[in-house]
């Protein structure tokens, strides 16, 4: 199985508000919020606290889609690299996404390019 692959389907198996969380402390709770497509830059830390508390609150499907699909991206590449590389990645004008961020992509539900981009990113293949 590949690293995407893995990275995938553990990401499907977390419940939303680990998934929030990991994101919140490797890339901050700006981008967290730009890839979600969320206006609030407090939302993630709302959809980090654990169902239950009182600060919880859940996202839209289309949120989940997006920080799952970044979760799973950002695992993949810190397992073949490390977390440093892995935001770097994210953030970064990217040439296998014409020049865009991977970041802006996932916001802009772009999720297969950018499966196909870290794929090629950790495989170490030139062309995705």
């Amino acid at each position: 199985m590949d690293v995407l692959t893995k990275a995938c389907d553990d990401t499907a198996r977390m419940p939303t508000h680990k998934v929030a969380e990991y994101l919140l402390e490797r890339l901050g709770r700006t981008l967290t919020a730009y890839i979600a497509n969320s206006r609030s830059r407090a939302m993630p830390a709302r959809w980090a606290a654990p169902p239950g508390s009182a600060t919880h609150a859940t996202p839209s499907d289309e949120r989940v889609t997006r920080l799952k699909a970044a979760h799973s991206v950002f695992v993949s590449i810190e397992d073949a690299e490390n977390d440093q590389v892995a935001r770097s990645w994210m953030i970064a004008a990217n040439p296998r996404l014409d020049g865009h961020t991977p970041a802006e992509f996932i916001r802009d539900s772009k999720i297969p390019a950018v499966y196909r981009a870290a794929a090629a990113f950790v495989s170490g293949e030139y062309y995705a």
